[in-house]
């Protein structure tokens, strides 16, 4: 991700903390002009921008993770994003609010947050590869998605509530079938 999409990213996301997304406008996001050379075209595009964002942060965080048990590992890659987006959280719950208004945006935003579910299979080496790993790649877009109900609700910074559920959504999943994990 160049410097340039970050920085629309953040600005995006300060905005977003301060402002509902009903009154966020994308000149207001992209009035710098050096903005302007990005192929950011609508509001949506400001959504996958910030996805990934996220990403790119976590990528980052998680270049000295050490090799462990799938399940650990995939704890420490997903609390790392809800880590990331605590920073912003007040955003991330606009964003929400975006998504549950709006379907069509939620759709269209599936592909890219299943490139962030891809990412971070790949930082918890967790196969996704064939017909099972699609399977598994489902089932942790649901612990993801459930332990994100339970993430906006933490209002502890610690996310002991979010670690706990997440914690008890992998065991769940592996208990569903071995498939998973």
């Amino acid at each position: 991700m160049i410097k340039l999409e970050k920085d629309i990213a953040k600005q995006t996301l300060k905005i977003l903390n301060k402002k509902s997304w009903n009154v966020l406008s994308l000149d207001e996001v992209i009035k710098n002009n050096k903005f302007k050379t990005i192929k950011i075209k609508s509001k949506f595009d400001l959504l996958v921008n910030i996805n990934r964002y996220v990403d790119d942060i976590l990528v980052g965080k998680m270049k000295s993770l050490e090799s462990s048990s799938t399940k650990d590992m995939l704890f420490e890659v997903l609390m790392a994003r809800f880590d990331i987006l605590e920073s912003y959280k007040y955003a991330f719950l606009e964003i929400y609010k975006v998504l549950k208004k709006k379907p069509k945006y939620f759709i269209k935003l599936l592909p890219s947050f299943l490139e962030s579910m891809i990412i971070i299979a790949e930082l918890s080496k967790y196969n996704v590869n064939g017909l099972k790993g699609s399977l598994r790649l489902k089932g942790l877009m649901l612990v993801y998605f459930y332990t994100f109900f339970q993430w906006m609700d933490d209002t502890n910074s610690s996310l002991e509530k979010t670690m706990t559920a997440l914690d008890k959504n992998l065991d769940q999943a592996e208990k569903l079938g071995k498939f998973f994990l």
